[in-house]
């Protein structure tokens, strides 16, 4: 084999591995701490739907007790047209950097990076969705700066197959100001 075509090799190969979250250098240990957070929700769709499949979530929580971990959440009004919430648990062995979750309400894993916790959720037992057509448009009248219809058809397409990512934001914790003044 020539040199000059090592080195390519190797990048495949560092690649694939990190396309299957194996030995993924941007990896991180998973947070063993509690935390509220800004976060996003995505729904994987066509491309030309991306913009309007991404929503922001006010609040995650991510609360540790022991080693079991509770992902919770708001499903975004917008896309499932009404008050949905998303509790899912699993258990956080020392130093790793994925977590498998479950609850009543379908699967999720979790990866870290330095700024990020991203969790992919497949539901099952939410209910006919979108609960409210209205609701969507109306939020997305309000919400998303492109087509109704666009958030529309999302709104559809995850209620047909219920599959989204969760990404919390590290970086922009949430301060609990309801304390004692």
């Amino acid at each position: 084999m020539k040199p000059a075509m090592f080195g390519p090799l190797v990048f495949l190969a560092l690649a694939a591995c990190a396309a299957d979250g194996v030995d993924d250098p941007l990896l991180v240990k998973l947070p063993a701490t509690s935390g509220t957070y800004a976060g996003r929700y995505r729904v994987p769709v066509a491309p030309e739907l991306a913009a309007a499949a991404d929503y922001a979530v006010d609040h995650v929580e991510w609360i540790v007790a022991g080693t079991t971990v509770t992902l919770h959440y708001d499903l975004p009004v917008g896309l499932v047209g009404g008050d949905l919430d998303v509790t899912f648990t699993g258990t956080l062995a020392p130093g790793a950097t994925s977590l498998d979750l479950g609850g009543a309400q379908g699967v999720g894993r979790c990866t870290a990076t330095a700024t990020a916790i991203t969790c992919r959720e497949e539901f099952a037992n939410l209910g006919a969705l979108p609960i409210s057509m209205d609701v969507v448009e109306q939020t997305a009248a309000v919400d998303y700066a492109g087509p109704v219809a666009d958030r529309a058809r999302v709104a559809v397409v995850f209620g047909s197959d219920p599959i989204g990512i969760v990404e919390i934001d590290l970086a922009s914790p949430i301060v609990d100001d309801h304390g004692d003044d």
